[in-house]
């Protein structure tokens, strides 16, 4: 199959006006209003000529963004814990991978380095949806950040009393995402958290 130059900018355009940056195969032949059989030839195409990013078989990146792939390359997710705190300027330590949580199972893509953790249904509420540059990304709050760490074995009550001393975190909305949550493991998040100094 014979493809123009001109063909694929219009597509690579076209999916950066879609707002959306990662594109599966199914993702790009929904775009273009082709078959999956030409939408896998276009997605080589556009990898070939560099205009997107190959994430794996399957998936391709219309950007370099790291925060912008994480959220969109396993869906549903978003980024949360030190990636985040360090996001909002409540940590200063930058992590070497970004971290996110999702519903579906924990994985490690160590080659785009990401990592997911999984967390309970229940608790995926607490983000935001922001702009950045032409597309767009999730990102927990503070202090969702921390009720993730804490569900997730990864932040102590010292480590919260820690973050909300260097300030930053809301200790109210901390309270009220805290009593959003009532599946299992709410139990445990609460007698950690309330076990920070500044909130007794």
């Amino acid at each position: 199959m014979i493809m123009q130059r001109d063909s694929l900018y219009k597509i690579r355009d076209r999916a950066i006006r879609s707002g959306r940056a990662v594109f599966s195969v199914q993702q790009l032949a929904n775009l273009t209003g082709k078959k999956r059989e030409v939408a896998k030839v276009y997605a080589s195409r556009l990898v070939e000529h560099g205009m997107a990013a190959r994430l794996n078989k399957r998936k391709i990146a219309f950007s370099d963004d790291d925060f912008v792939i994480a959220t969109q390359f396993v869906e549903p997710s978003y980024v949360s814990l030190g990636s985040a705190l360090a996001y909002h300027g409540v940590s200063e330590q930058v992590t070497k991978e970004v971290e996110c949580v999702t519903t579906r199972n924990s994985i490690h893509y160590k080659g785009l380095g990401i990592r997911y953790h999984k967390i309970a249904t229940d608790l995926f509420f607490g983000y935001e949806r922001l702009q950045k540059g032409n597309s767009y990304v999730f990102v927990a709050t503070p202090e969702k950040a921390l009720i993730d760490g804490v569900y997730l074995n990864i932040y102590s009550a010292g480590d919260i009393d820690e973050y909300l001393h260097r300030g930053g975190v809301d200790i109210g909305k901390l309270r009220t995402l805290l009593g959003r949550f009532h599946g299992r493991g709410s139990k445990k998040l609460s007698k950690v958290i309330s076990s920070s100094t500044k909130i007794n």
